[in-house]
């Protein structure tokens, strides 16, 4: 199953969120990601948050119109988007997507990142997607289709990345080796219809981008 997370981040276009959630079977909206659906005209299964940032007309519309509304106090522990993430994962869901993740503050956007962490390990494929960038994390192979020409990153998770291999890009690696302090792994091409990552140990940040 298949579960689309939207946050209060950068908003993307109406034609962005459709190709996510035209297949998602269900979206969690956190917070202020429920003014997006209400913007762009879609209803989603669940809102969370502490709704410091919803508009509250917009809130009460998706409570008239029967969405699950779970509020949490503004002092807790966890992001919005980790409750989101969390309540996916302990419902069954094996992909999860989150949409308006990135933006201006880089806390949040790092620490969304760190959710992939956590997907990772609970063997759930999970993805932030935004106009410009996709971002994934592997420990042990990633195949990216229909990117031709776009630019690929990988960048260590773990203190050390070893064996990677690659195929598809201009700069290819063959049992390669990743360290933090050394980003060498910035701004390669995918050259192919399909590019493959592999991972023998350690875990790849691989964020794939259009610009």
């Amino acid at each position: 199953m298949k579960g689309v997370v939207i946050s209060n981040g950068k908003i993307a276009s109406k034609l962005f969120y459709d190709e996510y959630i035209k297949d998602a079977d269900f979206i969690i909206c956190c917070d202020g990601g429920a003014n997006v659906a209400y913007k762009y005209g879609f209803v989603p299964n669940l809102i969370v948050g502490d709704f410091d940032s919803v508009d509250r007309r917009v809130l009460e519309y998706f409570k008239i119109n029967g969405v699950q509304i779970m509020e949490f106090p503004c002092e807790k522990d966890k992001t919005d988007t980790q409750i989101a993430i969390e309540y996916l994962a302990k419902n069954g869901f094996d992909e999860i997507v989150m949409l308006s993740c990135t933006g201006q503050r880089l806390d949040h956007v790092l620490a969304n990142i760190s959710l992939l962490y956590y997907l990772l390990e609970h063997n759930i494929k999970g993805a932030i997607a935004d106009e410009n960038n996709l971002i994934m994390m592997t420990r042990d192979k990633i195949k990216i289709s229909g990117k031709k020409g776009h630019l690929l990153s990988l960048l260590p998770y773990t203190q050390t990345v070893k064996g990677i291999c690659t195929k598809g890009l201009y700069y290819s690696l063959e049992d390669g080796v990743m360290e933090f302090g050394n980003p060498y792994g910035v701004s390669n091409v995918i050259i192919e219809d399909e590019a493959i990552v592999e991972v023998k140990d350690g875990v790849l940040l691989v964020i794939i981008s259009s610009d």
